[in-house]
């Protein structure tokens, strides 16, 4: 990505904003060193990432969306944080283009002072200077802004986000990293016809005014989140349809699009049940409950990948789903360990998330790991030993037969790289190393020792080395030297 360099924008036209500036810039460096943010680079550095995790906590997103078919989405963001230090100017992840950001204030009382702050937009990324009276405690900032089109994937009928690994920012401002955990809150102005699922609640439902020349359409809010990742947040919005089961005690609701009735009839129940047995068999297994508000899917056609674990609204391809009756066993076989891969997530990577996509990989094979533990009863005429031999060990060697070895854990130092990271190496080479580790440990350890993992650091973040601390007091093998 190209890097710019543009100066402030200034809301003010009068010389009292020239001279706030000229304060502000002095107040930030007044230190005598060179302040970080001169060294700004595109994407989310480990150094801008671990300068923010440092300073800031207790995060709360509240967004509110004009969504529209087509053209300009109008936004308004508000978030709250914890501010421990004031070295720093606050910096905010935003990939979109310059004139997209209207204002940015910080704690600004009233919408009708939003646009006299000082800000600056480069590489990626907005900037508030913070006064020198601006004290560690609670602030706000408050923006106006288009929202990005780059990961709102649109046509006339319905959108849907797609943030994973760090493309929240391409749609609205944030701190967008995985360690950042934050509470959102989402308001949706929708077209007439339209509905939505997100990741909270649903609050309320109401109708919207009607603008000048267009139908009135509805306004859904979902309730604040427990905190998730930047790259979990998701909402789809448009003509879906809505099914909604209760299923062994859980209530839950399917939207899709599918227009074949029958071929929805065919599907329904399967989709449903499979879906309560991969969480009743989660809950079984870590002694957690779901944890979580509620719990949707939604079925989108051509979605890019088999399944996307947002929180309260998992993602699939909806062909992935609703299958032929000529459906081979392989077809369905598939179908179930992708719900159960999707599901197990909601404790492997939404509960527990990743510190850094360094370790993308562990929440990718625990789904993978657990996914297969949930489905192989369901199909007992199935060579499930052999199964996982021929799907797993001639990728892994094609990818990793050279006179060194492609490590599991593989470095990324600024988050625009982490797509990279989703390969081989992470879908078939990780399978086989846990697979070792459990054989090492023996079953009954291992899920002792992943349940003390899930309790210890719900809601917050892990590494590898949490893990096998804990599986090393387990066990008279040296896990950390393995």
């Amino acid at each position: 990505m190209r890097k710019t360099r543009q100066r402030y924008g200034i809301k003010m036209n009068n010389l009292k904003a020239i001279l706030v500036l000229a304060f502000l810039t002095q107040s930030v460096l007044a230190s005598g060193s060179t302040c970080f943010c001169d060294e700004l680079e595109s994407g989310v550095s480990m150094r801008l990432a671990k300068q923010r995790k440092s300073a800031i906590s207790n995060v709360e997103y509240e967004l509110d969306l004009k969504l529209v078919p087509s053209g300009p989405i109008t936004s308004i963001l508000k978030i709250r944080f914890d501010l421990s230090n004031t070295d720093n100017p606050i910096v905010l992840d935003f990939n979109a283009p310059k004139s997209n950001v209207k204002s940015v204030s910080l704690n600004a009382p009233n919408a009708k002072d939003w646009n006299k702050s000082v800000f600056e937009v480069k590489d990626g990324h907005i900037v508030v200077p913070l006064l020198e009276h601006v004290k560690p405690g609670r602030h706000e900032i408050q923006a106006q802004f288009v929202a990005g089109d780059q990961s709102l994937n649109r046509n006339e009928e319905f959108l849907y986000t797609l943030l994973v690994p760090d493309r929240a920012s391409t749609v609205f401002p944030c701190f967008d990293q995985p360690d950042l955990k934050a509470k959102f809150k989402l308001r949706l102005e929708l077209p007439n016809g339209w509905t939505a699922s997100g990741n909270g609640q649903l609050e309320s439902d109401e109708p919207s005014k009607a603008d000048e020349g267009r139908e009135s359409g509805r306004v859904m809010t979902f309730k604040q989140t427990k905190p998730i990742s930047t790259y979990l947040f998701a909402f789809a919005a448009g003509k879906f349809q809505k099914l909604t089961r209760t299923v062994d005690g859980r209530e839950m609701t399917m939207f899709h699009r599918e227009s074949d009735e029958e071929k929805v009839k065919k599907n329904v129940d399967k989709i449903f049940q499979t879906h309560a047995l991969a969480i009743k068999w989660m809950e079984d297994y870590t002694k957690i409950k779901y944890p979580f508000e509620k719990f949707d899917f939604v079925l989108i056609p051509s979605f890019q990948y088999g399944g996307m674990e947002h929180i309260g609204n998992i993602f699939y391809n909806a062909d992935q789903l609703f299958l032929d009756e000529s459906a081979t066993k392989d077809q369905k076989l598939n179908r179930a360990s992708l719900i159960a891969h999707e599901t197990a997530h909601m404790w492997f990577g939404n509960l527990v998330t990743m510190k850094w996509f360094d370790d993308v990989w562990l929440k990718e094979v625990f789904a993978n790991f657990m996914a297969a533990k949930i489905v192989h009863p369901g199909f007992p005429e199935i060579n499930h030993d052999l199964g996982f031999m021929l799907k797993h060990h001639p990728r892994a060697y094609g990818e990793d037969r050279t006179a060194g070895t492609y490590p599991i854990e593989q470095k990324v130092d600024n988050l625009k790289n982490a797509g990279t990271l989703y390969g081989r190496i992470i879908y078939q080479k990780a399978p086989i190393v846990m697979r070792q580790l459990e054989t090492m440990i023996c079953e009954a350890a291992m899920r002792e020792g992943l349940q003390e993992y899930l309790k210890e650091f719900s809601f917050g973040k892990a590494v590898w080395g949490d893990l096998i601390e804990i599986l090393d007091k387990k066990s008279d093998v040296d896990f950390k030297q393995w």
